[in-house]
C-alpha cells in the first residue's frame, strides 16, 4: 500500500472513511477542503480508502487535517505515513494542525508543539442584534483579502475566494470606510443542524462579539465556535450567553514555531482543518 493523491471525485470514500469512525456526515466540509487542498490517502488491497489527511497550503502556512485510519487498520502506522507524507511536502512552510487528545501523542512523536488549548463551545446563544455589522457581498472579497493577509502574516485567498460561495453568511464591520472586521457562518455537512461560525477576525473585540451575535441571530438555530485560551473573555462571553465548551483540542505547529501575524486578532478559525 502506498500513499496517493485524493480528489473531490475521492469525496465519497472520505465519507466512508470518516463513517467508520464515527465522524459525523461532513459532506460540504470535506468536499471544500479536498478543493482548496491537497488530498493524500492510502487504498489497501481491496480497493479501500484506509487513510487520509489534507494539506492546505497558504502561503507561508500549511494546515494538515482530516488525519483517519480504518479502524481495522488502527495502530499499524498509516497514520504515521499519511502525516509524514503530508509534512514531506510541506517543507520550509509553517506546519499547523489541531489534535485531539487521541492525535496528540502521534503529533508530538513527530515533532509537534502545543500552542494553545481551543475550546469547541455550541448551542443557541442568547445575544441581540449588535448594529456594528453588516452583511458582506461578493464585491467585498478583496477588502476581506487584504485585511485577512495582514492579520495572518499569509496570503489566504486560496482559501477564501470561494468564502461566499461556501459560506451562509459573510458580515464585516468597517470603521471610517475601512474594513476592520468580517466573520462568516456555514454548515459542515447537508444534512446538519448545527452552523459553524469562523473565521472570525477582528482588531477590537468588542467587533469579534458582534460579528458571533449577528451571525448566530442569522443561523437561527444552534451554532459552533471554536476559542482557544488567548482569548479567555470571549469563552467567558460565550459561555454566559448560553454555548457549552463540548471538547478541546489543541493548536500545534512543527517544532513548536509561533505562526505569523497578529493572532489577537483571530478570535475564531475558519474551521479547526484551516485555521
Amino acid at each position: 500500500m502506498h500513499v496517493r493523491e485524493l480528489s473531490t471525485t475521492d469525496l465519497r470514500p472520505c465519507l466512508a472513511l470518516a463513517a467508520d469512525r464515527e465522524w459525523p456526515h461532513e459532506d460540504r466540509k470535506w468536499e471544500f477542503l479536498l478543493d482548496v487542498g491537497q488530498g493524500y490517502g492510502i487504498v489497501d488491497q481491496s480497493g479501500d480508502l484506509v487513510a487520509s489527511t489534507i494539506l492546505t497550503t497558504s502561503g507561508d502556512l500549511a494546515a494538515i487535517s482530516m488525519v483517519l485510519v480504518a479502524s481495522k487498520y488502527a495502530r499499524q502506522g498509516l497514520g504515521t505515513r499519511v502525516v509524514r507524507h503530508a509534512m514531506a511536502q510541506a517543507e520550509g512552510t509553517t506546519v499547523h494542525l489541531h489534535a485531539t487528545p487521541t492525535g496528540r501523542p502521534l503529533y508530538e512523536r513527530l515533532g509537534f508543539r502545543s500552542l494553545a488549548k481551543v475550546d469547541a463551545c455550541t448551542g443557541a446563544l442568547n445575544a441581540e442584534p449588535s448594529e456594528r455589522t453588516k452583511v458582506a457581498a461578493q464585491d467585498d472579497l478583496a477588502a476581506i483579502l487584504a485585511f485577512d493577509k495582514v492579520v495572518f502574516g499569509a496570503d489566504r485567498s486560496n482559501v477564501l475566494s470561494g468564502l461566499f460561495t461556501f459560506a451562509s453568511r459573510v458580515r464585516l464591520v468597517e470603521r471610517g470606510g475601512e474594513l476592520v472586521g468580517y466573520a462568516a457562518s456555514w454548515r459542515p455537512g447537508t444534512t446538519m443542524e448545527s452552523t459553524i461560525i469562523g473565521p472570525v477576525v477582528a482588531a477590537d473585540p468588542a467587533d469579534a462579539r458582534a460579528l458571533i451575535a449577528d451571525l448566530a441571530i442569522d443561523a437561527a438555530g444552534p451554532v459552533r465556535v471554536d476559542i482557544d485560551d488567548k482569548h479567555p473573555e470571549l469563552g467567558q462571553w460565550l459561555t454566559e450567553r448560553g454555548l457549552t465548551p463540548v471538547f478541546r483540542c489543541d493548536l500545534m505547529t512543527l517544532g513548536g514555531r509561533p505562526l505569523p501575524g497578529d493572532r489577537h486578532a483571530i478570535h475564531a478559525p475558519f474551521m479547526q482543518a484551516l485555521g
